[in-house]
């Protein structure tokens, strides 16, 4: 299970074999993305089927994601020599369970546990699934298929959260964890067959990760992540009382926005990736929250006074809603792009804390989003969301003096 591993040259199967290898896991990627924020969409369905407040319904969400952030560095090392086959597929399945738990979970607690359950699942899944990727393609196209699985989290954005919406708007809220427990099942079952052995990583510690953490420019850059993705969640995690409370449109016209959020998302990933090309990570990092902020601010005013005609609210939401995205979505890749070009120890092992930096900023986004519509208005929840962009832009900031008085400026 550990050192006895048969190592399967990716070089003796079919091109069309890892082809669908890669796809198969970047299906359980999508299933983990849709899963993660679906519930952003069904709250008003939550709220009134288990009788609980809107804050309480977006907890769903931001337990799911703290657990994430915690557990997925913590797993990854505690896992680092076990079968990465076995390892994968027991994710998978544990996923499974828990969205069929939730699925029929008659209390709020026991929909709490599901996604206890589901975040664990999650946090071993999906760096698992990374590291399979790399160990069955060949050295020139290891890149293509980590961007391969990573695909299937930004698909679920584009479309799993929008369709997953819409059936649950169609027919019931426990339909979607129904049918992401489906999908999740169909990924377990392809794996089977076709998924060869892979090599166990050299393990880094969790010693190791947190050591990665504590270097400033890498604790900067997380620290940063954290209050821009906090801020990008406020507003996503309660987008259907915001859509609903702005524009007046039901459970169908939330899933439009949804689906205008995800084709904005894609969007806002590849040009991302073409400024940070272009200007470097950290001033493409900085645009990007700017422009977040500018698009957040704007939301604030439209709280303040929405448009007495309905097509022009609908209209204005939907643009503001397509630049925040673009900007959210341009903000990891700017980001990796950041701590790759930092002169640290250990770059690999930095970038490996990306995801729980941004699955943090979610949790403390849907905590804090959730007092500030418990306790206030919209025009509350969007300047809070608003107020994090600015913390961001202040840490960004300082970020910048520290480095110029220390050392030379990275692209």
């Amino acid at each position: 299970m550990t050192g006895t591993q048969t190592v399967d040259d990716p070089g003796r199967r079919t091109a069309r074999a890892n082809r669908f290898l890669l796809l198969t896991l970047a299906l359980g990627a999508f299933s983990i993305g849709t899963d993660s924020l679906i519930i952003s969409g069904l709250l008003d369905h939550i709220v009134a089927d288990l009788h609980v407040s809107t804050a309480a319904a977006g907890q769903l969400i931001s337990v799911f994601a703290l657990l994430y952030a915690v557990s997925a560095p913590v797993l990854a090392a505690l896992t680092a020599r076990f079968d990465r086959k076995r390892l994968l597929l027991a994710a998978l399945w544990i996923f499974v369970a828990a969205n069929l738990l939730g699925a029929v979970a008659p209390t709020y607690p026991m929909l709490m546990a599901s996604r206890v359950v589901a975040a664990l699942g999650a946090g071993l899944y999906l760096p698992c699934a990374m590291v399979v990727a790399v160990g069955i393609s060949s050295p020139e196209r290891r890149g293509r298929a980590i961007a391969t699985v990573a695909g299937g989290m930004s698909a679920a954005t584009a479309l799993g959260i929008p369709l997953g919406t819409l059936v649950g708007a169609v027919g019931h809220w426990r339909m979607t964890l129904v049918l992401v427990a489906v999908l999740s099942a169909a990924a377990a079952l392809a794996l089977v067959p076709g998924l060869p052995r892979v090599p166990s990583p050299a393990g880094v510690t969790l010693v190791q990760r947190l050591k990665a953490a504590t270097h400033p420019q890498v604790l900067s850059a997380l620290v940063t992540n954290t209050l821009a993705c906090a801020g990008e969640f406020v507003l996503f995690i309660y987008i259907a009382p915001l859509a609903m409370g702005l524009t007046g449109v039901g459970a169908a016209g939330v899933s439009a926005f949804l689906l205008v959020w995800g084709v904005a998302a894609m969007a806002g990933s590849t040009a991302g990736g073409r400024a940070s090309d272009a200007w470097g990570g950290q001033r493409a990092y900085t645009t990007a929250v700017a422009v977040l902020l500018a698009g957040l601010c704007a939301m604030v005013l439209l709280s303040l006074g929405q448009p007495q005609a309905r097509w022009a609210a609908l209209s204005v939401f939907g643009v503001l809603l397509a630049v925040i995205s673009v900007a959210s979505w341009a903000l990891p890749t700017a980001q990796n792009h950041r701590i790759a070009s930092l002169d640290i120890p250990e770059p690999t092992v930095a970038l490996s804390l990306n995801g729980s930096s941004s699955y943090l900023g979610l949790a403390i986004g849907g905590a804090v989003g959730g007092l500030a519509l418990a306790g206030g208005s919209l025009t509350a929840l969007t300047a809070t969301a608003a107020a994090f962009e600015v913390l961001a832009l202040i840490a960004l900031g300082l970020s910048a003096l520290t480095t110029s008085r220390t050392g030379p400026d990275v692209r």
